[in-house]
């Protein structure tokens, strides 16, 4: 297949997702049906009733209020993607669109473009199998062991931490009724969660692509700059060649501006989304330490792998980000310059200019977004859930 086939594929399969919430990506026109009212409903309902539930149980015990609330940072990371997708949704549409453009006429510039389509699109396949694969368990076990407690050793457990008003969970009827209001936000989250974090992770593994593509493009310049080289030791006094020099180098400077605005536009679009999701799971991880520091609880232990596999994913795909923009960097800087005429080497010189400043991805102007944010905030997790366990506060 194509790359530009490939990628159409993947971008109708994540179309396919949201549509089974109501929320169709690539509609000109945004529509609300009832599948999106159900969708916004999902996160309202936890908000409603988990509060007051854990306001409830925090008056009876601090610990009880805290096991509460161990989805709150779900909660959070998805609204901000429900929001990102209702509110941005052109922004979306319209970049997903060149996505596939780019793929379309780049696997017509020969074998080393489709190759560099190719290996960009399986990197974003390998981490959608990671992706389903470990929201798929996490919620299944969540959804069904309630199940497998109550039948085979009578224990009655709920599948969100809140009880509805009104229904207790000791009768069968409560139990059930309550147990169906709870699948649905779990459903809806758990395909929400992919959809978003799907969204997100496309459009920054295209980051690294683009880059391959720039490297391409200055291997190129940088192939025919040599043969200028050596064409001096060979030619006859006067004799001069081009080698499409100029064409080539603005070549690479137009991608390259292509290159830095996509990087702003994706930033622009999902800023708020990224933040959202390594904050919220940074404070989920605190919470479900703090309670499984005390005592074993099933649904803490579950989420915490969900919080902590959530933001390693992100973080770890900040810092291939990083390493693209240092490849770039690199690129540009081992370019035979010195070949250039006075007026391309202004140009060059813009370009260096340009990728020795890219502007990173920063979460709410605080922290970068890499590995290393990743480890520290997992530091300060453990530190401060173990704080609250010990003295019980």
């Amino acid at each position: 297949m194509k790359p530009s086939q490939r990628m159409h594929g993947l971008v109708q399969h994540i179309n396919a997702v949201a549509q089974q919430l109501g929320l169709d990506m690539l509609t000109v026109k945004k529509e609300y049906i009832f599948r999106t009212w159900v969708t916004i409903s999902a996160p309202l309902t936890y908000a409603v009733f988990g509060v007051y539930w854990g306001f409830l149980e925090a008056r009876r015990h601090w610990l009880e209020g805290i096991k509460s609330s161990i989805m709150l940072g779900g909660l959070v990371s998805g609204s901000a993607k429900l929001l990102t997708i209702l509110l941005r949704h052109t922004p979306i549409r319209d970049l997903l669109h060149f996505i596939i453009k780019i793929c379309e006429d780049y696997e017509q510039r020969g074998v080393d473009f489709i190759h560099a389509l190719n290996f960009g699109i399986d990197r974003v396949y390998k981490i959608q199998r990671i992706i389903f694969v470990g929201y798929s368990i996490t919620f299944l076990i969540m959804l069904l062991m309630p199940l497998v407690l109550l039948f085979y050793k009578g224990i009655r457990i709920t599948v969100m931490p809140y009880e509805i008003p009104g229904l207790s969970i000791d009768s069968n009827i409560g139990y059930g009724l309550t147990y169906l209001q709870h699948t649905i936000p779990e459903v809806v989250g758990g395909i929400g969660f992919y959809l978003g974090d799907m969204l997100v992770l496309l459009a920054l593994n295209q980051i690294q692509t683009f880059a391959d593509i720039f490297q391409l493009k200055a291997t190129a310049l940088n192939d025919a700059l040599e043969r200028k080289e050596h064409s001096r030791y060979v030619c006859n006094v006067g004799e001069y060649k081009d080698f499409n020099i100029q064409a080539l180098l603005m070549d690479l400077i137009n991608w390259h501006q292509l290159f830095v605005d996509y990087c702003e536009l994706v930033e622009k679009i999902y800023d708020n989304l990224i933040a959202a999701q390594v904050f919220a799971a940074s404070v989920s991880i605190v919470i479900c330490l703090c309670v499984s520091l005390n005592e074993f609880d099933l649904i803490s232990a579950i989420f915490f792998l969900v919080s902590a596999y959530s933001m390693s994913v992100y973080c770890i795909v900040g810092t291939q980000i990083e390493f693209a923009y240092d490849q770039v960097y690199q690129t540009v800087s081992c370019l035979s310059w010195h070949e250039l005429s006075c007026e391309q080497r202004k140009l060059y010189m813009m370009m260096l200019q340009r990728a020795q400043n890219m502007k990173i991805i920063v979460l709410l102007g605080i922290t970068p977004l890499s590995l290393g944010t990743a480890l520290q905030a997992s530091e300060l997790d453990f530190c401060f859930g173990n704080l609250l366990a010990k003295n019980n506060i």
